[in-house]
């Protein structure tokens, strides 16, 4: 049996299309992984709650940190099943609170768990009215640039992260970056969009991830989504 966390969201929604069997917990159902109830006999977990907001965890840094308490309960409630988590390249040379709680959950599960594989993602796009930057410049006119817009990203489509995601049931115990390799600038993305530029926030000025997964690779081209 699956247990999935953050089952109703962007990669938990289209994963989940795709597994035979599964119990999901999300906060969307009013389910607090921190307090609710856990099921038993679950084999693989693919851990994809948390705060994902990098711009959030400034406001509320303690807020990252269940983050890591979501990421120990489930190392202690399962020290036998194989945990995939959903790591983030912010985690690499943590410059936030956000990328600081992930790299510290990653870190506690490679210490204190025997079985698991750690994905490194990209920024993910590919869904309607998604967060990533590339979600929010598809079909418009006018964009709004933070900074001077040459801050590059590494963006894979949700789709292919979700094929890598199924493969990595098979995979050896170990961490898997899961990029594209390919950098691609803010001011790229907005191409001949009417652009505002607005002030500068807290955040990492180039994230290119390498691929060093056995079996995977991204597909989908950012320039033909766009």
């Amino acid at each position: 049996m699956y247990l999935v966390t953050g089952h109703k969201g962007m990669i938990g929604t289209k994963l989940c299309k795709l597994l035979p069997d599964y119990i999901g917990i999300d906060i969307k159902d009013g389910k607090n992984l921190l307090t609710c109830d856990l099921p038993k006999r679950i084999g693989v977990i693919y851990h994809l709650a948390a705060q994902t907001s990098v711009e959030s965890s400034w406001h509320d840094p303690v807020h990252d940190m269940d983050n890591l308490r979501m990421t120990a309960r489930l190392v202690k409630e399962y020290p036998k099943a194989k945990i995939i988590y959903a790591n983030s390249c912010a985690s690499v040379n943590p410059q936030s609170p956000y990328g600081f709680s992930k790299k510290v959950s990653g870190d506690y599960i490679k210490t204190f768990h025997a079985n698991y594989v750690s994905c490194v993602f990209p920024n993910i796009y590919g869904v309607e009215g998604g967060k990533s930057v590339v979600d929010l410049f598809k079909g418009k006119n006018e964009v709004t640039v933070y900074g001077d817009g040459l801050q590059t990203r590494d963006y894979v489509h949700v789709d292919d992260i979700v094929e890598g995601l199924l493969e990595a049931r098979y995979w050896n115990k170990g961490e898997y970056f899961m990029g594209s390799g390919v950098s691609t600038t803010v001011l790229d993305l907005a191409g001949n969009k009417k652009i505002h530029f607005a002030p500068s926030r807290k955040e990492e000025r180039e994230v290119v991830v390498a691929n060093t997964t056995p079996n995977w690779k991204a597909k989908i081209k950012l320039c033909e989504y766009l």
